[in-house]
């Protein structure tokens, strides 16, 4: 499974870090773009990541899914012609789409979730379309995954792992991490 995640300065540090690294050792493939072709980015709390590709470079056939972590970050690249564009592309190729905390708006805002079950930061409601809204910490409908917060990566990394690789796949990763 090999995926492309969007960053931008204020990213959440721990949705974009710790889900990617999570999802590395259960053998996924994560590979960092720049949504605004930078250098480097800088997280909401200061972690700078420079190992990035540049999004216009990005082709939605190299990847399986996408994965948007949240942070403020998510309330400006939504409005990016090029995220939209890139979220559109791997919804009509029926790739995995995987966004948490106020990232699941870019989706929202573009109809995308529209009848279906998602999780986001509280607050982000009116954003979502005709979503509907359940009160977990990571949800699945069909090819979309979203989790709540910081504070729910390893439910939102569980789905991603079990919905992927199966519950027998889930129950070893959390045996090989101690969970």
């Amino acid at each position: 499974m090999k995926l492309a995640c969007l960053l931008a300065d204020g990213f959440e540090d721990v949705e974009a870090l710790a889900t990617s690294a999570l999802l590395r050792r259960a053998k996924f493939t994560v590979d960092f773009y720049s949504v605004y072709n930078q250098e480097k980015v800088t997280g909401a709390y200061h972690t700078v990541v420079t190992d990035l590709l540049k999004i216009k470079d990005l082709n939605p056939d190299d990847y399986d899914g996408l994965l948007i972590p949240g942070g403020r970050a998510a309330f400006k690249i939504r409005d990016e012609q090029s995220v939209k564009d890139i979220a559109r592309a791997f919804h009509q190729k029926d790739k995995w789409m995987f966004a948490i905390c106020a990232a699941p708006t870019v989706f929202g805002l573009l109809g995308l979730l529209d009848g279906k079950k998602y999780i986001s930061f509280p607050g982000t409601e009116k954003e979502m379309g005709q979503a509907i809204r359940v009160n977990e910490k990571a949800v699945r409908d069909e090819q979309f995954i979203t989790g709540r917060s910081a504070g729910s990566v390893y439910d939102f990394v569980f789905k991603i792992i079990e919905t992927i690789q199966g519950p027998d796949a889930l129950q070893k990763f959390k045996e090989n991490i101690v969970y």
